[in-house]
């Protein structure tokens, strides 16, 4: 991504008033707990894990972060959602520090960190050199989860191709999403070992709380079956350096 795309990209995130559409409906807390939780499950983190979360917003997938009692660092491009973020959690938090961070451009040095997360952040940004930066600063073993959406979901392709879609669905204008193929592929050619891309949610953002434990149990289905579970919404990167 050049440097007039990423004004852009700041530009556009320094006016909303949340990060994007569906982050405070119930359904859509749910899917970022079920994130946590698989995060967990798949990085296993440890007490003196070291840990770097980059397109950090102001803080959704970070308030999970924080219950972990290792260090984190928590950063973002854009410094109208840094600043929110640092008031929210009011300097209480000493495990957490937020950092102004370009993810094609990481200030941290060679070896940093344990992992290295991020919650719908690679599509906004040049894949291949952020995730170039990310194995960069990775220690040896180290471990990347990413969670992104994914551009074979009916309603992702249809919200980044229809501008009607686009604007409700509060797309940035450079905004895109990711395909399974390309990214193992980028991972592979980076040089990363034990990759995972695997499909992922079919929870949608407005889903009614009464259904929210029906469609979570299909959704788990569905993630199972071949052909069906590449629409899913979301894909899940998980890999070692």
């Amino acid at each position: 991504m050049g440097a007039k795309k990423i004004r852009d990209e700041i530009k556009y995130f320094s006016h909303l008033e949340h990060i994007w559409w569906g982050a405070k409906t119930t359904a859509g807390q749910r899917r970022y707990d079920n994130k946590f939780k698989l995060f967990k499950k798949t990085c296993k983190p440890t007490n003196t894990s070291k840990i770097l979360e980059i397109g950090c917003g102001d803080g959704e997938f970070t308030k999970r972060l924080v219950k972990l009692t290792c260090r984190i660092i928590a950063s973002d491009i854009t410094p109208a959602v840094v600043k929110r973020g640092r008031e929210y959690f009011g300097g209480k938090r000493k495990n957490l520090v937020f950092k102004l961070e370009n993810a094609q451009k990481l200030s941290f040095k060679d070896n940093s960190f344990d992992i290295v997360c991020g919650i719908s952040i690679l599509h906004h940004i040049n894949l291949s050199k952020a995730l170039k930066e990310v194995f960069r600063v990775l220690k040896p073993k180290g471990q990347i989860f990413f969670t992104e959406p994914n551009l074979l979901n009916p309603h992702v392709f249809l919200g980044l191709n229809i501008p009607y879609f686009r604007e409700k669905m509060e797309f940035s204008p450079d905004e895109t999403a990711l395909v399974r193929w390309r990214v193992e592929k980028i991972l592979k050619k980076i040089g990363f070992n034990s990759i995972r891309v695997t499909n992922y949610d079919f929870l949608h953002p407005k889903t009614p709380h009464t259904m929210l434990r029906l469609v979570e149990k299909i959704g788990k289905i569905l993630e199972k079956m071949p052909l069906i579970k590449e629409i899913s919404g979301s894909l899940i990167i998980w890999a070692k350096k």
